[in-house]
């Protein structure tokens, strides 16, 4: 019994390591997409391409072939992204961490939190790229 216990503790905490990662790399590569304005696929993604040029010091012919791979495997990461960040493992963390949040917070708090989670859920075709953990 306890062996079975200790075997689905470690599956669900593999299953959290496995929806954190997805969802902080979806989130990193949508948010690499953004341009100020909310201009999205305009070019290849500039964060991350930035990010290696800057912290490895890519060439431009380096730095054209990473914006290349990036850009070929957008469409597959977007789908991926949008099937898991409404699976319902998401989901749950997604109540729970709203739960802790609001305990923290004043009535006050909680209505202006509230409104807030409600512009975020409010389906707007222009922004997809969550804007944080418990979104």
């Amino acid at each position: 019994m306890a062996r079975s216990s200790t075997t689905r503790a470690s599956l669900l905490l593999l299953a959290a390591f496995v929806a954190g990662t997805l969802v902080g790399g979806g989130a990193t590569l949508l948010a690499d997409r953004q341009w100020p304005g909310g201009e999205r696929n305009a070019a290849p993604r500039p964060g991350y391409a930035q990010r290696l040029t800057t912290e490895l010091g890519l060439t431009s012919e380096q730095r054209l072939a990473v914006e290349e791979i990036l850009q070929r495997h957008e469409p597959r990461m977007d789908s991926l992204w949008r099937a898991m960040r409404h699976s319902p493992e998401v989901e749950a963390v997604r109540r729970a961490i709203r739960t802790e949040i609001r305990a923290h917070l004043t009535p006050d708090q909680q209505e202006g939190y509230a409104r807030m989670l409600d512009r975020q859920e409010r389906p707007d075709s222009s922004k997809e790229a969550p804007s944080g953990a418990a979104r």
